[in-house]
Protein backbone atom coordinates (compact mmCIF):
# COMPACT_ATOMS: atom_id res chain seq x y z
CA UNK A 1 0.00 0.00 0.00
CA UNK A 2 1.08 3.42 -0.83
CA UNK A 3 1.51 6.16 1.82
CA UNK A 4 0.81 8.95 0.23
CA UNK A 5 -2.47 10.49 0.81
CA UNK A 6 -5.44 11.92 -1.28
CA UNK A 7 -4.19 15.45 -1.52
CA UNK A 8 -0.98 13.96 -2.39
CA UNK A 9 -2.03 11.65 -5.04
CA UNK A 10 -4.27 14.66 -6.68
CA UNK A 11 -1.72 17.19 -6.73
CA UNK A 12 1.08 14.70 -8.53
CA UNK A 13 -1.40 13.32 -10.85
CA UNK A 14 -2.68 17.19 -11.67
CA UNK A 15 0.78 18.13 -12.01
CA UNK A 16 1.88 15.14 -14.09
CA UNK A 17 -0.67 15.76 -16.61
CA UNK A 18 0.10 19.98 -16.48
CA UNK A 19 -2.92 21.04 -15.20
CA UNK A 20 -3.65 23.85 -12.92
CA UNK A 21 -5.94 23.90 -9.83
CA UNK A 22 -8.53 26.14 -12.35
CA UNK A 23 -8.68 24.07 -14.89
CA UNK A 24 -8.96 21.26 -13.02
CA UNK A 25 -11.72 23.04 -10.92
CA UNK A 26 -13.56 23.60 -14.01
CA UNK A 27 -13.21 20.19 -15.97
CA UNK A 28 -15.17 18.27 -12.46
CA UNK A 29 -17.41 21.06 -11.82
CA UNK A 30 -16.14 22.09 -8.10
CA UNK A 31 -14.25 25.79 -7.23
CA UNK A 32 -10.73 25.92 -7.73
CA UNK A 33 -10.78 27.00 -3.75
CA UNK A 34 -11.89 23.03 -3.13
CA UNK A 35 -9.41 21.86 -5.03
CA UNK A 36 -6.80 24.10 -3.09
CA UNK A 37 -8.64 22.70 -0.04
CA UNK A 38 -7.89 19.04 -1.58
CA UNK A 39 -4.26 19.39 -1.69
CA UNK A 40 -3.86 20.86 1.02
CA UNK A 41 -4.79 18.26 2.98
CA UNK A 42 -7.82 19.67 4.88
CA UNK A 43 -10.68 17.81 3.12
CA UNK A 44 -11.07 14.68 1.93
CA UNK A 45 -14.25 15.45 -0.21
CA UNK A 46 -15.32 12.84 -1.96
CA UNK A 47 -18.31 13.11 -3.45
CA UNK A 48 -16.35 13.79 -6.45
CA UNK A 49 -14.12 11.32 -6.56
CA UNK A 50 -15.31 9.60 -10.01
CA UNK A 51 -15.21 12.91 -11.72
CA UNK A 52 -11.71 13.81 -10.36
CA UNK A 53 -10.50 10.28 -11.42
CA UNK A 54 -11.99 10.71 -15.09
CA UNK A 55 -10.33 14.19 -15.63
CA UNK A 56 -7.18 13.21 -14.16
CA UNK A 57 -6.72 9.52 -16.31
CA UNK A 58 -6.61 7.39 -12.87
CA UNK A 59 -8.33 5.09 -11.16
CA UNK A 60 -10.88 5.69 -8.60
CA UNK A 61 -9.91 3.50 -6.12
CA UNK A 62 -6.07 4.55 -6.57
CA UNK A 63 -7.14 8.22 -6.15
CA UNK A 64 -9.05 7.44 -3.13
CA UNK A 65 -7.19 4.56 -1.47
CA UNK A 66 -3.33 4.60 -2.67
CA UNK A 67 -4.52 0.97 -4.25
CA UNK A 68 -5.54 0.06 -7.77
CA UNK A 69 -8.41 -2.57 -9.06
CA UNK A 70 -5.18 -4.22 -10.38
CA UNK A 71 -3.44 -4.28 -6.60
CA UNK A 72 -5.89 -6.78 -5.31
CA UNK A 73 -5.65 -9.40 -8.25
Amino acid sequence: MNDSTLATRIKERRKALDITQTELAERVGMRQQSIQYLESGKGNRTSFILELAKVLRCDPNWLLNGESTEDRA
